[in-house]
C-alpha cells in the first residue's frame, strides 16, 4: 500500500467522524479551546458595547439629542464590511508589534455590535409612554431617576433584543479571523478550505452555528427572567387584559413602580 493510500485511509469518512475522533484535529486544535476562543472574543465586544452604548443612548434619547448623528453613525457602522476593517486592523496591529490576535478582531466585532444595541436603546427610551415620564416626574423624581427607574426599565425588553441581536452577529462573525492568522471556530473552515476537507469545512459551520443559537437561546432565557410579565411583547394569554385593566383614577404602573 502507498503512502498516499495510508494517508486517506486515515481521514475521515464523515462528519461525525471527524467530530468524534480527536486525531483528526492535531492541527487545528480541541473544539472546547477554539469555541471558548471564539466565545471570549465575543462576550469581551460585546460587554464593551453594551456598558458604553446602553448608557450614553438612555441619556440621548431622555434628551432627544443627537438624532442626526447617532443615525448617520449606526448607518456608517452597518456599511462598512467586517472584514475590511479585521484587515486593516491586522496590518496595524502588525506594524506595531501587536499580532495578529486579539485586537483587530475586538475592535472589529465591538464596531460591529455598535448598530443593534445602540439604535434599540434609543428606540426603546424614545417609545416611552410620556404620561408614565410626566407621572414620574410629578411624584419628584430627579432626571437621573427617570432615566433609571422609569425609561431604562419599560424599554428594557427592546435593550435585550438588540444585545441579543448584536450577540449572535458577533458569534456569527468572529470566525473570519482565522482568516486573518487568528485562532477559533473559524480555524476549521480556513483549514478545511485550505487543505480541501469538506468534513472539517462542515464540521466548522455547523460549531459555528451550533454557538450561534445556544448564545441566542441563552439570552432569550435571560430575557423572560430579567424583564417583568407584563413587559413582554405577546406574553399575555387572551383575556388577561380585560382582566388586568385598571381603573381609570389609578396612577400609571410605571409612576407607582418608580415611587416603591
Amino acid at each position: 500500500m502507498t503512502l498516499a493510500m495510508l494517508l486517506a485511509a486515515d481521514d475521515p469518512t464523515s462528519l461525525i467522524e471527524w467530530l468524534t475522533d480527536s486525531a483528526t484535529r492535531v492541527r487545528s486544535g480541541s473544539i472546547p479551546e477554539q469555541a471558548w476562543t471564539t466565545v471570549w472574543h465575543a462576550m469581551a465586544a460585546l460587554a464593551v458595547v453594551v456598558a458604553t452604548m446602553v448608557p450614553l443612548a438612555v441619556v440621548l434619547a431622555h434628551h432627544r439629542k443627537a438624532e442626526l448623528v447617532s443615525t448617520w453613525l449606526v448607518n456608517i457602522g452597518r456599511a462598512v464590511p467586517t472584514v475590511t476593517v479585521v484587515g486593516l486592523l491586522v496590518i496595524v496591529s502588525l506594524r506595531n508589534g501587536l499580532g495578529f490576535e486579539p485586537w483587530p478582531i475586538l475592535i472589529a466585532l465591538v464596531l460591529l455590535a455598535l448598530p443593534p444595541v445602540f439604535t434599540n436603546t434609543y428606540t426603546g427610551v424614545r417609545g416611552v409612554d410620556p404620561g408614565a415620564v410626566d407621572a414620574a416626574r410629578a411624584m419628584g423624581l430627579s432626571t437621573t431617576g427617570v432615566m433609571t427607574r422609569v425609561e431604562l426599565p419599560l424599554a428594557l425588553p427592546l435593550i435585550l433584543g438588540g444585545v441579543r441581536t448584536a450577540a449572535v452577529q458577533l458569534l456569527a462573525t468572529e470566525p473570519i479571523a482565522a482568516f486573518f492568522g487568528g485562532t477559533g471556530l473559524g480555524l476549521y473552515l480556513y483549514l478545511g478550505l485550505a487543505e480541501d476537507d469538506v468534513y472539517q469545512v462542515q464540521a466548522g459551520a455547523v460549531l459555528v452555528c451550533a454557538v450561534a443559537l445556544t448564545a441566542d437561546l441563552l439570552l432569550a432565557l435571560l430575557s423572560r427572567v430579567l424583564v417583568p410579565r407584563g413587559l413582554r411583547i405577546g406574553a399575555a394569554r387572551p383575556g388577561d387584559a380585560s382582566r388586568s385593566r385598571r381603573r381609570p383614577d389609578a396612577p400609571p404602573a410605571a409612576a407607582t413602580a418608580a415611587a416603591s
